[in-house]
């Protein structure tokens, strides 16, 4: 896609703004796409991934020593694409696709 014709472009989220999603639910929203001229687009797709991340020290002491542990972990809860144009079109200067991505 030529990035000088494209005006806008953005992913909503339905929903509250500062919105938390749960294993089980659906995100859904629109991709809005506004452009300066027609354009030739060979596919456009939505990528969502939900990934947690942790790391914490906790500290002991054994005789006049400090033992340190140093934990992390990371989860990755979903990494889903869907497809909002498969084959080549032409589009012209306003489109919203709309989408849905369940997280496991």
């Amino acid at each position: 896609m030529a990035f000088q014709s494209v005006k806008l472009f953005a992913l909503e989220l339905d929903g509250p703004e500062d919105a938390v999603y749960s294993s089980g639910e659906m995100v859904t929203g629109a991709v809005i796409l506004e452009l300066n001229r027609e354009i030739k687009v060979r596919a456009l797709r939505v990528l969502g991934r939900g990934v947690a991340a942790a790391h914490w020290l906790e500290n002991r002491s054994v005789g006049v020593n400090t033992v340190y542990n140093d934990y992390t972990s990371k989860i990755t809860y979903f990494r889903k694409r869907q497809h909002l144009i498969r084959e080549a079109c032409i589009l012209d200067v306003a489109w919203a696709f709309g989408y849905n991505i369940w997280i496991l």
